[in-house]
């Protein structure tokens, strides 16, 4: 019997050839590929928009570490200016750009609305109403088990403890209230979920109406609201009716949400933030402050008050990448474009308020480059692994813009990205001439067509 080889399987298509690598002049190694393969690869292709951002802070400490210093990192064998993505993320869902969309609210205190609400519809019994608070932290994803009447039975001998009783002292005499005040704070504070939610809109409304169902079910069920509870309860706990994937919100689409407890319910984020890094070596300052005694009848001289403020400033660097095929298939084309925009607005507009006052460090991006394709995603921190240094003639922007641009031309011509450009130059030590030149633009509303165009573009039955 003659065994007949089978062919060869067809080799899977990557976004880039595995052909002789530019300027080596050999073929590149299996190890390289597969490292290459590691950091360029993604999921299958889809389009996306790959942003990377120079942004000029002042003396500024928008986002600080545990010791109110500006927060750092390492790269490059030198000490960076860092601001991370979560403060990015979070400034850009509170920016002014988001006003208009529909956006979610992450918070601990579901249990505390529910607690309140009841009490306002007229249920007396605090049984009842702390049943149905533990019952909602639960059913929106808040994790532990499943509350029952045992449950409430030790919430309410564990406010009776000694460290609830010094508790509700200790804010009797700070808030100059009466103990029952005082308690009832305690109570509500152990209400809170153990973990921040990420509550949509919809889950608000539902949340809403389902106390309300409650509150009516109470009133109707007269001396058997217990029972009535307890199973109206146990309902919602066993369903998890409140949570939804559907009519997400703008905001939980692109940064996504995570539900530890009930992971059916998660949002995979159809953005990605890198934490921002300065271009260059960092140096924190110390500033040695006081503020004068004004009332000197006394005789007194000095200082009222003296400390120290930290500060640093730089050019920062940051990668963004928005997969559009991903956001049109979840909001729809006219909520995607929405949305697309106003995630561009605030990475360009949008800063962590930390000591804003302080320094009035709010700023705008001076320098853009953003491309759109199906080609893999890549950060470009690379391009200043060498702390970029003020050369003749051009500042630390300039020098830092340039070796962005040398970069990114010089990977996307090695692995053959299909990616098509366009640079936002915001700052005069940019530009040059009378006019921009393709594919430079010199208006943030051309940045604006460039993101509406690609949500345009996309087929909405194939993005996902």
């Amino acid at each position: 019997m003659t065994i007949t080889k089978p062919p060869p399987p067809t080799p899977r298509a990557h976004p880039f050839p595995l052909k002789e690598w530019r300027g080596l002049g050999r073929p590149a190694s299996p190890a390289f590929l597969f490292l290459t393969l590691i950091a360029l690869q993604g999921k299958d292709p889809t389009m996306k928009l790959d942003f990377h951002v120079l942004t000029v802070y002042p003396p500024h400490n928008v986002n600080r570490d545990e010791d109110g210093r500006p927060k750092t990192a390492m790269f490059g064998g030198t000490v960076r200016g860092r601001i991370s993505s979560q403060a990015k993320k979070r400034a850009i869902r509170l920016s002014p750009h988001f006003q208009d969309l529909q956006r979610a609210t992450r918070t601990r205190k579901t249990g505390i609305i529910t607690w309140r609400a009841l009490g306002e519809a007229g249920v007396e019994d605090e049984k009842i109403r702390i049943l149905a608070a533990l019952s909602v932290n639960f059913a929106l994803g808040g994790g532990g088990k499943k509350p029952q009447k045992k449950t409430v039975a030790e919430f309410l001998k564990a406010l009776e403890e000694k460290k609830s009783r010094d508790n509700i002292a200790r804010i009797q005499a700070e808030q100059a209230c009466d103990e029952k005040t005082a308690r009832l704070y305690v109570l509500e504070e152990e209400l809170r979920s153990a973990q921040a939610l990420v509550i949509s809109t919809k889950e608000m409304v539902k949340l809403d109406a389902w106390t309300k169902t409650l509150a009516a079910a109470c009133r109707e069920a007269g001396q058997n609201a217990w029972k009535k509870a307890e199973t109206l309860c146990a309902e919602l706990c066993e369903k998890k009716s409140l949570l939804s994937k559907e009519d997400l919100d703008e905001d939980t689409v692109l940064f996504g949400r995570m539900v530890a407890a009930d992971a059916k319910h998660n949002v995979e984020a159809t953005s990605m933030v890198s934490h921002a890094i300065t271009t260059h070596r960092f140096s924190i300052e110390g500033d040695y402050f006081s503020a004068a005694e004004e009332l000197k009848d006394l005789g007194e001289t000095g200082a009222a008050h003296t400390s120290y403020a930290f500060f640093g400033s730089g050019v920062y660097y940051q990668h963004a990448v928005l997969d559009v095929g991903a956001l049109c298939q979840s909001l729809g084309k006219d909520r995607a474009r929405q949305a697309a925009l106003a995630f561009v607005n605030g990475l360009l507009a949008a800063q962590p308020g930390g000591k804003r006052n302080s320094y009035a460090s709010d700023v705008l991006a001076a320098y853009l480059l953003c491309s759109r394709g199906t080609a893999p995603s890549f950060n470009a921190a690379l391009a200043f692994l060498e702390p970029v240094v003020p050369e003749k003639g051009q500042d630390l922007l300039a020098v830092s813009a340039k070796r962005l641009r040398e970069y990114y031309d010089t990977v996307r011509t090695a692995y053959d990205l299909s990616l098509e450009p366009l640079i936002f130059a915001a700052a005069p030590s940019l530009r040059e001439g009378n006019a921009p030149t393709a594919p430079e633009v010199w208006t943030v509303d051309a940045v604006h067509r460039f993101v509406a165009e690609t949500v345009g573009a996309v087929d909405t039955v194939g993005a996902a």
